[in-house]
């Protein structure tokens, strides 16, 4: 394979791969998003988690198989690229990119947080030092990251699970009933879900991470599925605590902090903030920093992009003009003052959109790599994976909507001027790159010949 993937290092065991995962799905979404789903659907929070995450099982189900068949550095731009068409391929990662806005969500809500035990403490320099600290972080190596993010997964865990443990006392079971768990009707409830995804999604992006992995073949789908189900259950039993405990208008579109401050200890209750609400923002923004980057190395080999911007450093197996590519995009919207529901919903809505094109190339890989897939422990019959794709699109497509709708004109504008200019790139660069045909492009040699000794152990 090329070179400068070759330097990345295959450090990523089982136990770093979940933490990653874990660290990725819990993050803003339940800790900065769950008082807006109270606004759009008061009780019915609960239920929205569970559908959210059912839908959401849907959705990643494509990318375990494929990470199963054939795990890879950069798993969604090369699945898109090398199953669909190289045009493709890259027209996601430059849709991608601006999905990436969300660090900031996670930056940001963290000042938040800690403004609720500092109240001087200012939210844009806070939100700047902790997208730098992990900035460096992943530029010293993803084993570093990993190592940390295990730390910070357990606290967080631990913090989840005492606002579940001294909650679940003081629930109010007669306030979900219908009408005040659907005060905004199906719309609101819908509109819900969409949003939630942002919070139970995350997990299939350990596919980006497949050449790092020492046995990816298993380690990512069993780390996709496992997550997504694990971090769904603890959601929604979250939500029963946050939206009954303490009246809906009480806790509306507000963060979690006035419920944990009503049913905790003084103590547990700044455990909560720092090691649940803080770390949350902070597992899910260095989980993202560790993974983001390998389409665009990829992309870089493939000679999309200029290859010294895929420059990866001999010391620490990280790419470290892609990393300051990253935190660059994080801090346009600290320094914009986005909104964070207003970043949430650009994120995600593009992502939905985005990853259709990945979704559909799952339905290829039986037939081009026909024996892989029939070595894969982990796979559907071609016709039922079909099936499941469909599913996932539909549901991509409206959630896609629903959350891209609540977008101002202005954004919804500039969201579409990018999509055209990334798309007559696309169209440019696709004449003039020298990679030039869909047949040349494949995955490592290794890769093609034989599946990984852990798929078959699956």
């Amino acid at each position: 394979m090329a070179s400068q993937e070759a330097k990345l290092k295959k450090v990523l065991g089982l136990g770093d791969t979940l933490g990653i995962a874990v660290g990725q799905i819990i993050g803003a979404g339940i800790m900065s998003l769950t008082g807006v789903a109270i606004g759009m659907t008061g009780t019915g929070v609960v239920m929205a988690f569970v559908l959210s995450s059912i839908f959401t099982l849907f959705k990643v189900m494509p990318t375990a198989v494929m990470g199963a068949t054939i795990p890879t550095t950069g798993g969604f731009y090369r699945y898109s690229s090398r199953l669909l068409s190289p045009k493709l391929g890259f027209f996601w990662l430059l849709l991608f990119l601006v999905t990436n806005l969300t660090v900031a969500l996670y930056a940001l809500s963290f000042a938040d947080y800690l403004q609720s035990l500092f109240p001087t403490v200012p939210i844009k320099p806070v939100a700047f030092i902790m997208l730098t600290v992990f900035y460096v972080t992943n530029l010293v190596g993803v084993k570093v990251a990993a190592i940390a993010e295990k730390i910070m997964v357990v606290i967080l865990v631990l913090s989840l699970g005492l606002f579940i443990a001294w909650g679940v006392p003081e629930v109010n079971y007669s306030v979900f009933n219908t009408r005040e768990m659907f005060p905004g009707g199906i719309g609101g409830f819908l509109s819900a879900v969409a949003l939630l995804s942002f919070a139970t999604g995350g997990a299939q992006y350990v596919a980006e991470l497949g050449g790092e992995m020492k046995n990816p073949g298993r380690d990512i789908p069993l780390t996709i599925i496992t997550t997504t189900i694990g971090v769904g259950i603890l959601y929604a039993l979250m939500a029963a605590v946050a939206s009954s405990v303490l009246p809906v208008a009480e806790v509306a579109n507000k963060p979690l902090t006035d419920v944990a401050r009503t049913i905790l200890p003084g103590p547990l209750f700044i455990f909560f903030i720092i090691g649940g609400a803080m770390f949350a923002l902070a597992t899910t923004l260095n989980a993202q920093l560790s993974w983001a980057t390998k389409g665009i190395l990829i992309a870089c080999e493939d000679g999309w992009l200029p290859k010294k911007l895929g420059a990866v450093s001999s010391k620490f197996g990280t790419p470290f003009w892609i990393l300051t590519l990253f935190y660059l995009i994080g801090i346009i919207p600290i320094v914009t003052g986005l909104s964070l529901k207003s970043i949430a919903s650009l994120g995600s809505g593009i992502g939905f959109f985005a990853n259709l094109i990945p979704l559909i190339a799952a339905t290829q890989m039986p037939k081009k790599y026909p024996e892989l897939y029939n070595k894969s422990k982990f796979k559907f019959k071609p016709k039922n994976l079909r099936v499941i794709v469909v599913i996932a699109v539909i549901l991509s497509l409206v959630q896609g909507y629903l959350l891209l709708r609540n977008l101002t004109a202005g954004l919804l504008v500039g969201v579409f001027v990018y999509i055209v200019c990334a798309a007559i790139y696309v169209m440019i660069a696709g004449k003039n790159q020298k990679m030039k045909t869909k047949e040349t492009l494949g995955f490592s040699a290794e890769q093609e010949q034989e599946p990984p000794a852990d798929v078959k152990a699956l």
